[in-house]
This record gives C-alpha cells, sequence and structure tokens, in this order.
C-alpha cells in the first residue's frame, strides 16, 4: 500500500510517501522553493518523493491531507462570532480565502495532481501523532500533542 501525504497552507508545507508502513521518502518544500516556512502547495516536494519511491501518482493508493477543513472552518468561524466585534477585520481577511480556496480542498488537490482519486482527510492531532509514531521504531508509546491550531481539539494524549 502506498499512501502520499501532503501538508500546506499553514506552514511548512510537505509531502511524504509510506509504503507498507515505512517512510520511502519526505521532504519540506522550502527545500526546493528556497522560501523559509513555505507554505503554498508542495509541488515539488510531492514530485521528489514520487521519484525518490519510483512511483507515479496513479500508483499511490491513497492521498491523504493533514486536517478536516469543514471541522477547522466551522472552528474558525466559532470563534469569530464568539469574539465579535472584535474578530471583524480577520473574519473579513479569511472568509474569502475560506470561500474561495479551503473549503474545496479536495477538488484542489485532485486538480494539482491531475487524478480523480478520492482525498483522505485526517483529524489535525492525529497527523501529528501518527508523523511521530508510526516512523519511529516503537510498537507502543504514549504520545501527547499540545498545538494551537486544527479542527476543534487543542490538546491531545494517545
Amino acid at each position: 500500500m502506498h499512501i502520499l501525504g501532503i501538508s500546506c497552507f499553514y506552514h511548512d508545507a510537505a509531502a511524504a510517501i509510506v509504503r507498507d508502513g515505512e517512510l520511502v521518502a519526505a521532504a519540506e518544500e522550502e527545500r526546493f522553493s528556497r522560501r523559509k516556512h513555505d507554505f503554498g502547495w508542495p509541488a515539488n516536494a510531492i514530485g521528489y518523493c514520487l521519484r525518490e519511491a519510483g512511483m507515479t501518482i496513479n500508483d499511490v493508493d491513497h492521498i491523504v491531507f493533514y486536517e478536516k477543513p469543514i471541522l477547522k472552518f466551522e472552528r474558525i468561524l466559532s470563534c469569530y462570532i464568539s469574539t465579535w466585534p472584535m474578530s471583524y477585520v480577520a473574519f473579513l481577511k479569511a472568509l474569502p480565502l475560506w470561500l474561495k480556496e479551503r473549503l474545496w480542498l479536495k477538488d484542489f488537490i485532485q486538480k494539482r495532481l491531475s487524478t480523480d482519486r478520492g482525498i483522505l482527510f485526517a483529524e489535525h492531532h492525529m497527523s501529528h501523532a501518527a508523523s511521530a509514531f508510526l516512523v519511529s521504531p516503537f510498537d507502543e508509546a504514549t504520545i501527547l500533542t499540545l498545538d494551537g491550531v486544527g479542527e476543534w481539539t487543542t490538546t491531545t494524549m494517545g
């Protein structure tokens, strides 16, 4: 099984390929773009990972994005509403981006990758935990994730 993981549009855009549970390739976009903390679409990182794995996008079984856009949008709206009217300016800046791009991430990813394959969306903090545990040498571990972004949860333990 081949899984392509994608992270972008927040900070440190990156991609990784896992084959049968083993990390095959991983790269941050900034290594190619030379822009520190590049948060854009990780086209170069994805291309690198596919080349390192000796694959094309057609060989990938699953494409996974690191968070669930609908849940994150719900949280963002709730925060803006609860802090209204102080959040007015931030709300006006964020809403067009979400309505134009972020809510349509599935279509965006499929178009950029030239595929009609489904896109899976993992929970943000599960993605953090998976990135730490799944490539570790351990059979068991306790993972604590503390983060101020993502969907609703900001602290998890598993």
